[in-house]
């Protein structure tokens, strides 16, 4: 079968209008916090959402990111029965994570007083789960439409919020944290409500599909740590050397160049069904096929990179105030990193077909070691401008190990 046959491109297009319909919704709220946040206040902003994505994999304990094999597995297991299991699964650890930051709140270690807001930090990470799972089902069920509409009611009731609650309330930092804290609980309840809709929900929990969760999940964990830890490690490590005014440059920065990053979830969410059934069938007569369009995708990823940055430079203007003018310097090499990463999830669809999760890890915490190093030296060697460097070193190095490793793995197969 054909890419055409498949609805791959037809699905891609979808994918890409919406992907890009709403995150140009929310590029808005980069000229507006920019225009009503101080760097200090966008500085906090950030860090929370560093927590957040930190904080997720130890209340899912990865044991969501088997779906997608799961899916293809159904006379192994029953997809509604494992993302049952799932959802009672993480009721428990976000209960237990809440109590545990709830203790830290209190006992204010080494002096340091978090906002009470931080509490809610487990709950927004779910909300991005149940995000993660919505889009995985109507993915695999090749139904992008309600995908496409949920994100755009999504991304619009976020970007409205945040608007009266800047713009017109001023209400900081403080408030954009509340206003994601109150959007999470409407998602997480709409999650349910479309899950159980579609058959993939119900009150059932079954300890087989735990238990298989976990051996791939927790194996899983180090690489989503590691792989939100390359997203932070920048922000981290600028916050030690830096002030807050800093930390908030080169996230505005970073976040420019999180417009490869749309453009890879796009394609990733249409080549990750075509693929995936690809590989769960005859390897060898799809053979060409494959490799074509592993082709496709790195040239696809090369050729928006140079537009992408072009465009970003060219609207940078309008998109940054006076207080962030200097993070346009980092958009060309947020770019890069984001662009490497996408070549390196297209690779990572092999090595995960397979199961073998611990490799994914290894990977990516030598993503992570490597980026943190070079971060820490490029720092000291060129200013905040070297923040920028570590990742695009880092994610060049791992595809270029992530190659090897598919290719060894599949190369029986082919």
């Amino acid at each position: 079968m054909t890419f055409t046959k498949q609805r791959f491109f037809k699905n891609f297009a979808f994918y890409t209008f919406f992907a890009f319909l709403n995150r140009g919704m929310s590029f808005l709220l980069i000229p507006l916090f920019t225009r009503f946040l101080t760097p200090e206040d966008y500085g906090i902003y950030a860090l929370f959402l560093t927590a957040v994505l930190i904080s997720e994999p130890f209340i899912t304990l990865c044991v969501h990111d088997a779906i997608g094999i799961v899916y293809y597995k159904q006379e192994q297991f029953n997809i509604n029965a494992y993302v049952s299991t799932f959802m009672f699964f993480c009721a428990g650890t976000i209960l237990f994570q809440m109590m545990l930051i709830g203790s830290v709140l209190l006992a204010k270690p080494f002096g340091v007083i978090l906002p009470t807001v931080f509490l809610l930090a487990p709950l927004v990470a779910f909300s991005y789960t149940m995000l993660y799972v919505l889009g995985l089902m109507w993915q695999l069920q090749e139904t992008p439409i309600p995908f496409g509409k949920f994100n755009l009611f999504y991304t619009s009731s976020r970007l409205s919020l945040q608007m009266i609650v800047v713009a017109v309330l001023s209400g900081g930092w403080q408030g954009i944290l509340w206003v994601q804290s109150i959007l999470a609980v409407i998602t997480i309840l709409l999650g349910f409500m479309f899950l159980r809709k579609n058959g993939w929900l119900s009150l059932c929990f079954k300890w087989e599909c735990l238990r298989y969760g976990l051996k791939f999940g927790v194996a899983f964990i180090p690489n989503a740590v590691s792989t939100r830890l390359n997203e932070s490690i920048g922000r981290l490590l600028v916050g030690q050397k830096f002030d807050l005014s800093q930390v908030g440059i080169y996230s505005a920065g970073h976040k420019m160049g999180g417009i490869m990053g749309v453009y890879n979830q796009a394609f990733l969410m249409a080549y990750r069904p075509w693929i995936l059934k690809k590989l769960s069938g005859d390897v060898r007569q799809e053979r060409l096929k494959i490799i074509l369009s592993v082709g496709f995708a790195f040239a696809s990823i090369v050729g928006f990179a140079l537009v992408g940055s072009l465009g970003m430079y060219m609207f940078s203007g309008f998109v940054l105030g006076e207080n962030f003018e200097k993070s346009v310097v980092f958009v060309f090499w947020a770019v890069s990193s984001y662009s490497l990463h996408g070549m390196y999830n297209v690779v990572s669809l092999f090595i995960y077909q397979t199961g073998k999760s611990w490799i994914l890890s290894l990977l990516t915490m030598t993503t992570v070691s490597v980026n943190a190093l070079f971060t820490w030296y490029f720092l000291q060697a060129f200013g905040l401008i070297g923040a920028a460097y570590a990742p695009v070193l880092a994610w060049a190095f791992t595809l270029a190990l992530a190659i090897a490793v598919a290719v060894k793995l599949v190369k029986s197969r082919f």
